[in-house]
């Protein structure tokens, strides 16, 4: 910031836009239950050697408006917070999000960690009035947290989901 001698403090304007690099050659028009998030994630993540986070922003219909790739990890951790995965889906005017990351093992039990982690992208959601419509873990196999009863999005995306 600039200061001059009259007491004006110049402040910076700052405008934020999304850029849109290309759209993604993947089925997904219609996300329709856990089992097709779960393959969608499959081939976006598929021979990937470290936990990716992906978030998939919704509109009112369920098609996807933005994918993004919000966190690249390690092999066996990846980090998740709320001000990464809410800001796509705020620039994506986004009625809902779905989380998907992949566990290199191949096992898709979530940890701790993954269970801690979408009990607070969930609070964070109801904040925004962005609703976490499912967390998916990708192996060889997968787990809907919606599935498993470990999530209770609003009651309207839960009809649109179900």
């Amino acid at each position: 910031m600039k200061k001059k001698t009259d007491q004006t403090i110049y402040v910076p304007l700052v405008k934020v836009t999304m850029v849109r690099e290309k759209e993604f050659p993947y089925d997904a028009e219609g996300i329709s239950n856990p089992g097709s998030v779960a393959a969608f994630a499959k081939k976006i993540l598929e021979g990937v050697d470290r936990e990716y986070v992906l978030v998939v922003s919704v509109n009112t219909a369920n098609r996807p408006t933005a994918v993004e790739v919000v966190s690249i990890g390690t092999v066996n951790a990846a980090l998740a917070e709320p001000r990464e995965i809410f800001k796509h889906a705020i620039l994506a005017n986004a009625y809902g999000i779905i989380m998907a990351h992949n566990h290199t093992s191949g096992r898709c039990v979530p940890s701790v960690d993954d269970i801690r982690i979408t009990k607070r992208i969930e609070e964070a959601g109801k904040l925004l009035g962005i609703s976490l419509l499912d967390h998916i873990i990708v192996g060889d196999g997968y787990f809907s947290f919606l599935e498993e009863g470990l999530l209770k999005p609003s009651q309207d995306c839960m009809e649109k989901i179900a």
